[in-house]
């Protein structure tokens, strides 16, 4: 008798896939998106490209340098455990750290592996988790960090190779994603921000600097979250090692603070088979429920 594709793969096809960075990307961007299609009974993936190995120790009784990327990796099973993800995939390479930093050069970055066996790995999860929808990051990396460029840069080219049955013919079946989307942040918020004196962006150089986030009149979904705050809220404070004391309390719902966390912006790519992006898909659905095509009326989240 002849097996079919989801006898042979074991599981169910993925409605959402994230394909990010580090662990808790997937937290500040998306984490209230998460929680609402999984209360909706979606499906959804994340496959994370490192273990944050280069990230901060913003208590030092809870990792060392040595351990690091196995706390943080612990921190991302738990703030997923609250979003309800279906299934966590971690690629293994190393965090390459903050643009220009020591970390870049190290022989297990990310950034210093061969693009195309980045590209083979990412293939073969797209193939074997066939999702409708993947998120990835654009090629600003929201903020310039290296690994947000890289990793997005390959992700939307495995999402087409995934369907080039010519393409590794035995690495799983093709599959051809519904839609593609990139994480987006306003620019104009993202600058407001970076003029800060104490923001988090003052070591960036001026090259990401001047191409921080998406222009607000490009993104296509700002999603609000606001009845998933809470849980996105503990989502974040599950990376303990990476957020500060304030991250850890969930804000007063008419600060700015969480208006920024409340909505969550996305913008959709066309792909070869759908240039007009026309198809149907999740996070049009969640558009049309709990979002706007335009930023919200007043300041921009």
């Amino acid at each position: 008798m002849m097996t079919t594709a989801d006898e042979r793969l074991g599981h169910p096809p993925v409605d959402l896939l994230w394909i990010l960075a580090h662990p808790d990307d997937e937290s500040f961007g998306s984490a209230g998106t998460m929680a609402w299609a999984s209360e909706r009974g979606y499906r959804i993936a994340y496959i994370c490209a490192t273990r944050g190995e280069a990230g901060e120790i913003r208590d030092p009784q809870l990792a060392t340098p040595d351990t690091l990327g196995a706390v943080r990796e612990q921190e991302l099973r738990v703030a997923m455990s609250h979003v309800g993800l279906s299934e966590l995939r971690i690629l293994g390479f190393r965090d390459s750290g903050m643009e220009n930093s020591e970390d870049n050069n190290h022989p297990l970055a990310l950034i210093q592996q061969p693009p195309e066996s980045i590209l083979t790995h990412l293939v073969g999860h797209i193939r074997d988790l066939r999702p409708t929808t993947v998120i990835t990051f654009g090629p600003e990396g929201v903020y310039g960090h290296p690994d947000h460029i890289m990793i997005g840069k390959i992700a939307a080219r495995a999402v087409e190779l995934a369907t080039d049955p010519t393409w590794h013919p035995s690495l799983y079946t093709p599959w051809e994603t519904t839609s593609l989307y990139f994480t987006a942040a306003p620019r104009e918020r993202m600058l407001e921000l970076a003029e800060h004196p104490d923001n988090p962006l003052g070591d960036i150089s001026e090259h990401a600097r001047q191409n921080l986030g998406t222009p607000a009149a490009k993104i296509t979904h700002w999603l609000n979250v606001t009845p998933w705050l809470e849980t996105k809220i503990r989502a974040l404070a599950a990376h303990r090692t990476q957020v500060t004391g304030r991250d850890l309390i969930a804000p007063d719902p008419a600060s700015e603070d969480a208006r920024r966390l409340a909505y969550e912006q996305y913008t959709r790519q066309p792909l070869p088979w759908d240039p007009g992006c026309e198809r149907d898909d999740v996070l049009t659905l969640a558009r049309n429920e709990i979002g706007s095509a335009t930023p919200p009326v007043g300041a921009l989240p």
